[in-house]
C-alpha cells in the first residue's frame, strides 16, 4: 500500500523543485489527518522555519505513549524518524540524495517501506551502520526466490560524514505527530497543529459518578490502594472492598482517604466480585488489592454523546487464542453472542450497574450461582486435559458480548488498542505476592525450596508515577512530560533490555526466611507470604469445589468416548504420539526435574498459566 504514498512524495517534492508552481525552497506536507488547533498557526511555523535552518527536513518524531510496552524493541531508526507531516527543504543537497535513492529503490522490496521511515533508516545506516531488516516474504519475487538487495552502506556514511554535524533533522515542538493515540484535552502541550490524535473528552464528575471496587481476600493490602488514593487523579466517588466473611472490616478508613469507603463481606467466591458487589452509583470499575490507582485514570468519553471509550483487543492469533486463558474467555463469550471477536479486560471496563445487574442475573442462570455449571457439558474436552484454562467466574469480554446480543453495546464506543493504544488505570505493585498467594501450601514449599525465593530483578519503568524517581530509577528510564508518565530508554538494535534477569540461583546473598509470612501494607522488595490457614468452616457453604471439580476432572473420572475432539488444544493426533508423551511425562515432573532452570519449574506450574493472558 505504501508505493501510492511514497510516489506521490516524489512527485511533490520534484514539481516543487522545478519552479514550475512558483519559485520556492520548500514546503509543508500536511496531511488531512492534521490538524491545527490553535490561532496563527502558519504564521507560527514560519518562524520555526527561520529560527532552525538550515536543515534538510524539519518536522516531529512520534510524541504519543502507546509504544511504552514495547519501547525497547523498536528500531531506533523508528524511533527517530520524523513523520512524513513536515518541512522539507528542496534545496538541500542531502535531501535531493535521500529522493533520489527512493527512486532508484522504487522497483525493490525498500518500496514496502513508507518514505518517511525509509529516509530515517538510509540516516540511520549511514550514522550508526545498521542496516535495516526486511520481513522474509517482501525478500522474495515473483518465482519465490530471495531478492539480493545492494550494499548502500558506504554511500550513505559518506553523506552522513558531510551533513551529521550540521543536523540536517531537526525537530519542532509547533508540530505534534501521535499517529492514532487516543487522547484528552491534558495531554496537548505547546504544539499548534497536531497529527493523527483521537481527541475525546475527559471524565465530567457532573455527568458521571464512579465506584470502585476492590477485591480483597485476608491481608490487608489494599490499605496500599486506599492511603494514596487521594493523590491520584481519578473519577471514584465511592469505594467498594470485598472481603472474605470472616476477615475483619476496617472502621478507620476515613483516615485515608477522602473518599468513602465501605466493606462487603462476601457471600460468594471472590470470581463473584463482579456481580456481587452492592454499587449504589450508575456506573462501576472493578480492580484487586494486589493493584493502586495510577496516577492519572484517563477515564475518555465521545465529545457529545458521552459515551465511556473502551479499549479491546482482537481476539486473533497473534493477540488471543495462542493464550489458552484469553482463549476460553472468548469461548465463554460466544455462548453469549457467538462469533464475537473482541477481549475487553476486567479492570478496563466501565461497568453500567443496571446492565450488569441484567448480564448478571442471566449469566447465573446459565452457569449456577456460583458458576458451578460453567464447565459441566465439558467432558469431552476434559478427556485430554486435566485442566481447562480459563476464567473460573463472569468477565468484561462476556459482558460486552451480552451487551451485543441485547443491542446495547451502543452505550460505549470501543477502540482497538492493538491500533490507538491504552493507558492502564492501575497499577500492579504487588506482583510476586499475588504470585505466591496464589500457591497452595506444596506449590509454595517447592517454590521456596528450589528457587531460593527467585532472585529476579524485576523493573518496570511505567512503575514510576513522579519525575524524580523515574529519572532516578537506575535502569536509564526516560520521563514524559505530556503524559506524566515513565518509558524504557531507547537501545541500539539487538542490544540487550535494560533488565536482564537471573534466571537460577547465584552466589549472591539470598532474602532470609526470618518474617517472610507477615503481613505487608506497602510494597516489598521481596515477596511475601502469610501462613496458609485450613479451610473455615464457611467454605462448604459455596459450590467453589463443586465448579472446580467440573473443570479439573481426570481422565479416569471421564465415562470414555472418542479421542476426536473439534477442541485443537493439546491433543494427540496418534497413538504412538500419545504413547511418546506418556513416556516424556513419565521421565520428567514439573517441580522435580533437576534439569529445568527456576523460572522454567515456576512457569511448569498450572497455576501460573493464567499469567499468560494479555
Amino acid at each position: 500500500w505504501v508505493n501510492g504514498p511514497n510516489r506521490q512524495f516524489e512527485a511533490a517534492f520534484r514539481i516543487i523543485q522545478s519552479g514550475e508552481w512558483g519559485d520556492y525552497d520548500g514546503f509543508y506536507l500536511m496531511e488531512g489527518d492534521s490538524v491545527p488547533i490553535k490561532a496563527h498557526w502558519l504564521d507560527v511555523v514560519l518562524s520555526e522555519i527561520e529560527v532552525n535552518r538550515p536543515f534538510a527536513i524539519l518536522g516531529a518524531q512520534y510524541d504519543g505513549d502507546k509504544w511504552d510496552n514495547f519501547y525497547e524493541k523498536i528500531p531506533i531508526s523508528l524511533l527517530h524518524h520524523t513523520n512524513g507531516n513536515a518541512i522539507y527543504n528542496t534545496s538541500h543537497p542531502l535531501l535531493e540524495r535521500l529522493v533520489g535513492q527512493l527512486e532508484v529503490e522504487a522497483p525493490c522490496p525498500y518500496n514496502s517501506i513508507p518514505y518517511d521511515y525509509r529516509m530515517s533508516q538510509m540516516w540511520v545506516e549511514g550514522t550508526l551502520g545498521i542496516v535495516p531488516k526486511l520481513a522474509p516474504k517482501i525478500m522474495l519475487n515473483e518465482e519465490g526466490e530471495n531478492i539480493t538487495l545492494s550494499n548502500n552502506t558506504d554511500m550513505f556514511n559518506k553523506w552522513a560524514e558531510i551533513w551529521e554535524e550540521e543536523d540536517p533533522f531537526k525537530y519542532t515542538p509547533v508540530i505534534h505527530n501521535y499517529a492514532a493515540t487516543n487522547l484528552i484535552p491534558r495531554h496537548l502541550g505547546p504544539e499548534y497543529i497536531i497529527h493523527g490524535a483521537k481527541l475525546y473528552s475527559p471524565w465530567d464528575p457532573t455527568k458521571t459518578e464512579v465506584t470502585l471496587v476492590v477485591s480483597e481476600w485476608f491481608f490487608d493490602r489494599s490499605l496500599h490502594l486506599i492511603e494514596h488514593l487521594d493523590d491520584k487523579d481519578h473519577p471514584f466517588s465511592e469505594v467498594v472492598v470485598m472481603v472474605p466473611p470472616a476477615a475483619a472490616a476496617h472502621d478507620d478508613y476515613d483516615l485515608m482517604t477522602e473518599v468513602p469507603v465501605r466493606t462487603q463481606h462476601r457471600g460468594a467466591p471472590d470470581f463473584m466480585d463482579l456481580c456481587e458487589a452492592d454499587i449504589k452509583t450508575d456506573w462501576f470499575m472493578i480492580t484487586n488489592s494486589y493493584h493502586h490507582v495510577a496516577r492519572h485514570v484517563d477515564l475518555m468519553f465521545t465529545p457529545g454523546t458521552f459515551k465511556p471509550v473502551i479499549p479491546f483487543t482482537p481476539a486473533t492469533y497473534a493477540f488471543c487464542f495462542k493464550y489458552p486463558y484469553c482463549k476460553e474467555t472468548i469461548n465463554l463469550a460466544q455462548r453469549f453472542n457467538p462469533g464475537h471477536d473482541k477481549v475487553v479486560q476486567d479492570m478496563d471496563m466501565l461497568y453500567n450497574t443496571e446492565m450488569r445487574d441484567a448480564f448478571c442475573k442471566e449469566w447465573k442462570e446459565e452457569n449456577g450461582e456460583e458458576g458451578e455449571l460453567m464447565y459441566k457439558s465439558q467432558q469431552r474436552r476434559l478427556m485430554f486435559r486435566k485442566k481447562i484454562i480459563g476464567p473460573p467466574g463472569p468477565t468484561g469480554t462476556s459482558y460486552y458480548a451480552w451487551l451485543v446480543r441485547e443491542g446495547k453495546d451502543g452505550m460505549y464506543k470501543l477502540t482497538d488498542r492493538s491500533l490507538y493504544g491504552a493507558r492502564p488505570p492501575f497499577v500492579k505493585i504487588f506482583a510476586k505476592e499475588e504470585k505466591l498467594d496464589g500457591m497452595s501450601e506444596d506449590e509454595l514449599a517447592k517454590r521456596i525450596g528450589m528457587t531460593l525465593l527467585d532472585n529476579s530483578t524485576d523493573c518496570n519503568c511505567m512503575e514510576f508515577e513522579t519525575e524524580t524517581d523515574c529519572e532516578d530509577s537506575g535502569i536509564g528510564c526516560i520521563w514524559r512530560p505530556l503524559f506524566e508518565s515513565c518509558h524504557p530508554p531507547e537501545l541500539i538494535d539487538g542490544s540487550a533490555p535494560i533488565c536482564p534477569t537471573t534466571e537460577a540461583p547465584t552466589s549472591a546473598p539470598t532474602v532470609s526466611m526470618d518474617g517472610i509470612f507477615d503481613e505487608t501494607d506497602s510494597p516489598t522488595s521481596s515477596p511475601v507470604e502469610p501462613e496458609p490457614e485450613k479451610d473455615p468452616w464457611y467454605v462448604s457453604v459455596f459450590k467453589s469445589r463443586e465448579s472446580e471439580k467440573d473443570r479439573s476432572n481426570s481422565f479416569n473420572e471421564a465415562n470414555g468416548g472418542s479421542m476426536q475432539s473439534p477442541d485443537d488444544d493439546e491433543i494427540l493426533g496418534s497413538e504412538k504420539a500419545s504413547r511418546a508423551r506418556r513416556a516424556m511425562l513419565k521421565k520428567s515432573k514439573s517441580f522435580e526435574a533437576v534439569d529445568l532452570q527456576a523460572n522454567e519449574r515456576l512457569s511448569a506450574s498450572p497455576d501460573n498459566l493464567h499469567e499468560e493472558y494479555l
